[in-house]
């Protein structure tokens, strides 16, 4: 009884349920005659707004909606601007109740009425409407008007409309040829690849054509592999050939893609050889295992540049490692960054110690890369390794090792890097200080803060007071600006 209860109160309280009152469109319909493009504008906003009330969820069934519109456009005093917005409208909102009267607009005499039924025939999901704009193509003389109505059989995804659309594949009119390899492509399915394999054969074809009417095969087949391969075969487009081979990249991994991946790489299309690189170092092709290396040395410098980007995924991880390695020695910047990228990505033990050694290279772009690679790096003794070399005696050492863990953000480091603050190694206490500046926290800073009250040295003591102050800056806390200001100068 409560359910039965609270559906009533929530119907009385959505209100009662109204049609699409015929007058009161009319009466927004007729401000359309009004010579003012401003009391034009007003009457499309009004109008919208009625239809769209009157089919918004629970307000009218679409069947009577589609009858009142039907009603509203027939009538005599109905502006034909009106007219035009209302149909614009039913090919939003209309049921297949609408198709009789719109092939009637459909096959008129008025080009504007003509235009705006087959948009909406084109939207309404109902055979007829196909019928009806199949006939309308038939009989149609009008190339634009034959393109549209293609269209929207493409849009209504027609494969009966396929016998009617491909003899304008092989005609004479480039529009109509255009607009039905487009046409087609919407469509697909096996009657429209037919349909398009044909125009490819046939004697007609027009040169031009040739490469559309492959990029439509490569739509319509739905990449359908022994299609796709037959195109990256046959075609003379790089675009074409690109395309297929990307379509066939991504669907298929036997041992047709091996070959095509072989006969892609001696491509001189560099896109076509690129994405070949990538797929057959990620696949580990036979042929790139035995002879990437050396291949490396003949490859333009774009083509290297692949290889490196990808080389972390050959198998196994030391023959990847060994490739990296050689570009190090590149004379280019460019390759060398790329190959600290790859040993980054690699993680190997001997790519960790290139990576650390580049990290105190003096070019910036190397060490901003050798960062960038020792940050991310995946190698489980990173950490380990990087302690051990702070506790050392090698000052070189020690400041590579100081650099590196600013990159990787170790931070259970620091009590280390304030005692080499205060240690003999001048060279290591500013590198120390360097990075403290990034790392330290309000404890480290306590610390240092305690270090430099206590200096003897006049020089340490200011060197502790400066990077004391510029951490307690960075901190930016109420506790850090008072542990600085006994340290200021009087």
């Amino acid at each position: 009884m409560k359910l039965i209860l609270t559906l009533l109160s929530v119907s009385i309280l959505a209100g009662p349920v109204r049609a699409l009152d015929a007058s009161a469109v009319l009466a927004v319909a007729s401000k359309f005659a009004n010579p003012s493009a401003d009391v034009q504008y007003q009457a499309r906003v009004e109008l919208e707004k009625t239809i769209n009330e009157a089919t918004a969820p629970g307000k009218s069934d679409a069947a009577a909606v589609t009858k009142t519109l039907i009603l509203v456009m027939q009538d005599k005093s109905l502006p034909s601007e009106a007219g035009k917005y209302i149909l614009r409208t039913m090919s939003r909102v209309a049921t297949a109740d609408a198709v009789d009267y719109l092939t009637g607009l459909l096959n008129g005499q008025d080009s504007l009425y003509k235009e705006e039924a087959r948009q909406a025939l084109q939207s309404i999901r109902d055979p007829k409407s196909v019928a009806a704009l199949a006939s309308a193509l038939q009989k149609e003389t009008n190339p634009a008007e034959k393109a549209g109505l293609m269209n929207s059989l493409a849009v209504q995804k027609s494969s009966a409309a396929v016998p009617l659309i491909a003899p304008y594949l092989v005609g004479s009119d480039p529009l109509l040829a255009q607009a039905a390899i487009r046409a087609l492509a919407k469509i697909g399915g096996e009657p429209a690849v037919d349909a398009l394999k044909n125009a490819l054969t046939h004697s007609q074809s027009k040169p031009a054509l040739i490469a559309d009417l492959e990029k439509a095969l490569l739509i319509a087949s739905a990449g359908n592999p022994q299609v796709v391969l037959e195109i990256f075969q046959s075609t003379k487009s790089d675009a074409v050939k690109l395309a297929a081979f990307i379509a066939l990249t991504n669907q298929t991994s036997d041992g047709s893609l091996m070959a095509m991946i072989e006969q892609a790489l001696k491509s001189e299309n560099s896109e076509i050889r690129h994405l070949a690189l990538v797929r057959g170092i990620e696949m580990n092709l036979s042929s790139l295992q035995g002879g990437l290396a050396q291949a490396m040395v003949q490859m333009p410098e774009d083509d290297r540049m692949i290889v490196l980007a990808n080389i972390h995924h050959l198998k196994p991880l030391e023959l990847a490692e060994k490739i990296a390695l050689s570009r190090m020695t590149a004379s280019e910047n460019k390759e060398r960054i790329a190959a600290i990228l790859a040993l980054g990505k690699i993680g190997t033990k001997a790519a960790f110690d290139v990576v650390l050694q580049a990290v105190g290279e003096r070019i910036p772009a190397i060490n901003q890369a050798a960062g960038t690679a020792i940050a991310s790096m995946n190698y489980p003794a990173a950490e380990e390794t990087l302690l051990t070399m702070l506790k050392g005696t090698d000052s070189a050492n020690k400041i590579l090792a100081v650099k590196a863990v600013v990159f990787r953000q170790v931070t259970n480091t620091n009590a280390l890097l304030i005692e080499m603050i205060v240690g003999p190694d001048e060279a290591v206490s500013n590198e120390a200080m360097k990075s403290l500046y990034f790392t330290a926290s309000i404890e480290d800073l306590r610390v240092l803060c305690a270090k430099a009250t206590a200096a003897q040295d006049a020089k340490q003591r200011k060197s502790l007071a400066d990077i004391c102050t510029k951490i307690a800056t960075r901190i930016n806390t109420n506790e850090a600006k008072e542990l600085v200001k006994p340290l200021k100068p009087e």
